[in-house]
């Protein structure tokens, strides 16, 4: 796994020795969006031009939304109020990194925004879907028939994506898995443990890596559920005359349900918590928070994943909640499974 592929010459650009691996898939990701989005336009009657705007539209979108949901996924390790409230304002909104200068495993505002890391899909994909939402809208036409077209190049643009994370090691694989099974589970990075994070050397290693640990590999699963939805997309659901907007509808229930269901096998902390937060037993016996093993939000130690457990719904599984709930009120309100007979006359 490597999180950028190194410049000739050993020259860097705005600071970085390396091209990033997962900007790269994000690249590819966009390219196979282009080639396939016009072509299912154009398909369907519909104008293929649009899907010039719309993809752009939904890479910016996709960019902005998912860093402001992950600034909002890590909001307690930025505001952390240890001195009065006026200071600690100042602290993080005109320093750089912000409390993370006073206090051990804290982190900075502006620092974290301008990472190449630490991207939230689904702020992704609620930018991203508003930001063609309204472009539709704008351009007044059928603002599901061209949702519908754009379903399948989502599907495996998400797919790629996910890939981006597993190859770039960006961090977002699971906790240490219980069990040894082929692709599913993965020590990631160095078998050893020792995960060199010097950046000049981010070519020969993850961004960060599991400390040894056997953990599972989630944005694997993530890509070949997306896969599949993509592949029924295009060899069975595309061709069927439903209303407008069904594709959609199963876009939103089938990847909320995928997700819903591989949080639990995540690190992500619990907005509404359920058990008990994971707590580790020093060899003191002393309890001590598993989350204070992540170093900064970089790289955690190997406690981190051995003693991690799910403990409550996470900001993911809200929002997969409400895309479950959305996709499947709407595909039942509209009864979007029956025939299209507009579509016919």
């Amino acid at each position: 796994m490597y999180s950028q592929i190194p410049y000739p010459f050993g020259i860097q650009i705005l600071g970085q020795p390396g091209l990033s691996t997962y900007s790269i898939m994000l690249m590819i990701a966009f390219l196979t969006a282009s080639f396939l989005a016009p072509r299912e336009l154009r398909r369907r009657g519909l104008r293929p031009e649009v899907a010039d705007w719309g993809l752009l539209i939904a890479v910016i979108g996709a960019i902005v939304g998912s860093k402001v949901f992950y600034i909002l996924e890590i909001w307690g390790r930025i505001w952390i109020i240890d001195l009065s409230w006026w200071d600690t304002f100042k602290e993080v909104f005109f320093s750089w990194d912000g409390m993370a200068d006073r206090i051990p495993g804290a982190m900075g505002m502006w620092s974290s925004l301008f990472d190449p890391g630490g991207l939230v899909f689904y702020g992704g994909f609620i930018f991203a879907f508003g930001g063609i939402y309204f472009y539709l809208r704008y351009l007044g036409v059928e603002i599901w028939r061209y949702g519908d077209a754009f379903m399948p190049s989502l599907a495996i643009g998400y797919a790629i994506g996910r890939l981006g994370c597993l190859i770039s090691g960006d961090g977002c694989f699971g906790h240490a898995a219980s069990a040894n099974i082929p692709l599913l589970t993965m020590v990631y990075g160095p078998e050893n443990g020792i995960c060199n994070s010097d950046p000049s050397l981010a070519y020969q290693h993850p961004y960060v890596c599991s400390m040894g640990v056997n953990v599972w590999n989630t944005p694997l699963m993530e890509s070949l559920l997306s896969t599949a939805l993509f592949i029924v997309y295009m060899a069975w659901l595309r061709h069927k005359n439903f209303r407008p907007g069904m594709l959609v509808a199963i876009f939103l229930i089938f990847n909320g349900v995928a997700r819903f269901s591989v949080e639990f096998l995540r690190l992500n902390d619990a907005i509404i918590p359920i058990l008990d937060a994971p707590v580790h037993m020093t060899e003191y016996g002393i309890p001590r928070a598993v989350s204070e093993y992540r170093r900064g939000g970089t790289q955690p130690l190997a406690e981190f994943f051995q003693y991690w457990h799910w403990y409550g719904f996470t900001q993911a599984q809200i929002t997969a909640f409400f895309l479950i709930a959305i996709g499947s009120a709407w595909m039942v309100i509209g009864k979007l499974w029956k025939r299209d007979t507009a579509a016919e006359t």
